[in-house]
């Protein structure tokens, strides 16, 4: 009987696995619009003082929602391994978290863009001063750079830096600390967190330095899987009519990403 009932155990558990871990958010509800994303990452996604989630993919996230006509859940994944096992899994159906538009994405997952244009540069930044000798980004061959871990800027600095040190998007303001007490020689990061740093910590300096062109990016999207063909066209036309509509730049204008 003990052995009946450790095996009766064992499939239940198997069976709840399975449910909870390979069920496709899809077959859950039709009316729900999961999306994963993570918090420490402004403008784009943070929380307030309030304990409230906030940022431009936040306000994007529920009007996008509610032009396709479906309910926002919103699920903190913390980091980008775990964003896209779960979009793997099928426990969400889609990332916003100002994810850039790169050619090795795109071969791995659908994305629709919902703000910026092509993006040929990439922002250094330095405490104080720039080196002369940096001109490019092969120039920070040998270098120590910060960057955020599994991020596009971290990819292409592996092409050409011998060391990288990477830092949880949660801590990427510590990117500062490293730089200043010179733990790192610089940082790079997207051109909205660049920003954010420049207006809090007027310090820095900023050296935008040129991508090759198989590093550029076309903006960010929203990630959703290939084959959810349905979902990819529901955004993509919802996409565009708030574009049409002004809607992205009244955002870019709320949360200081404009020039």
């Amino acid at each position: 009987m003990k052995i009946t009932k450790i095996i009766l155990t064992i499939i239940i558990a198997t069976i709840l696995t399975y449910i909870f871990f390979y069920l496709p958010a899809s077959s859950k509800n039709d009316n729900e619009f999961i999306v994963g994303t993570s918090a420490g990452y402004a403008p784009w996604v943070s929380i307030n003082p309030e304990g409230e989630y906030e940022g431009f993919d936040i306000d994007f996230a529920n009007k996008l929602a509610q032009e396709i006509n479906k309910k926002l859940i919103l699920k903190d994944l913390g980091n980008m391994t775990s964003l896209f096992t779960a979009l793997d899994q099928g426990k969400i159906d889609a990332i916003i978290w100002g994810m850039a538009i790169t050619k090795d994405r795109l071969k791995k997952v659908a994305m629709v863009n919902y703000q910026g244009e092509l993006i040929s540069s990439y922002p250094l930044i330095f405490w104080k001063t720039i080196p002369q000798e940096i001109k490019n980004i092969k120039d920070l061959a040998g270098k120590t750079v910060c960057a955020e871990p599994t991020s596009h800027q971290e990819e292409i600095l592996q092409k050409y830096c011998t060391s990288v040190i990477s830092l949880p998007t949660d801590k990427i303001d510590d990117a500062l600390l490293n730089i200043q007490y010179a733990k790192a020689d610089a940082a790079i990061v997207e051109p909205a967190i660049a920003k954010k740093f420049k207006t809090k910590y007027p310090e820095i300096q900023i050296l935008n330095v040129d991508l090759d062109p198989q590093d550029q990016i076309s903006g960010v999207g929203v990630i959703i899987k290939k084959n959810n063909e349905s979902l990819i066209n529901q955004v993509s036309q919802a996409i565009e009519v708030l574009k049409k509509n002004n809607f992205i730049k009244q955002l870019e204008q709320k949360w200081n990403m404009i020039s």
